[in-house]
């Protein structure tokens, strides 16, 4: 990786590090389910986009009182079961194409011809 290729691993490298350490936080304190549902000040986790991130993928749920939160184990399962994957499917994806690149090109020369 030469250039902005190494920065972007740096940032994403960095972006996991912050998921790791909030997801973390959640398993030490044992906010694992609605019950055990934690303040977010009181896991020393700060609002930050890692935070709204997680709950949009439904990582982290609020919990009873609305001002509390616990981390859902399955959905980080989940979650890093899709993005696992997500290499597979664009590899899948460029193959297609490139297949139906392929047809087309030969199906216009033999029309050429």
């Amino acid at each position: 990786m030469a250039g902005g290729g190494a920065v972007v691993a740096i940032i994403a490298a960095a972006h996991a590090q912050r998921v790791q350490a909030v997801t973390d936080a959640f398993r030490l304190a044992g906010a694992t389910a609605p019950e055990r549902a934690r303040p977010l000040a009181a896991l020393g986790v700060g609002h930050e986009s890692v935070v709204d991130e997680l709950a949009r993928a439904g990582v982290l749920l609020r919990g009873p009182g609305g001002d509390t939160w616990y981390l859902s184990e399955a959905a980080v399962v989940a979650r890093r079961d899709a993005r696992r994957n997500v290499p597979r499917v664009v590899l899948a994806i460029i193959a297609i194409l490139v297949g139906v690149a392929v047809f087309l090109v030969g199906t216009l020369m033999r029309r050429a011809q």
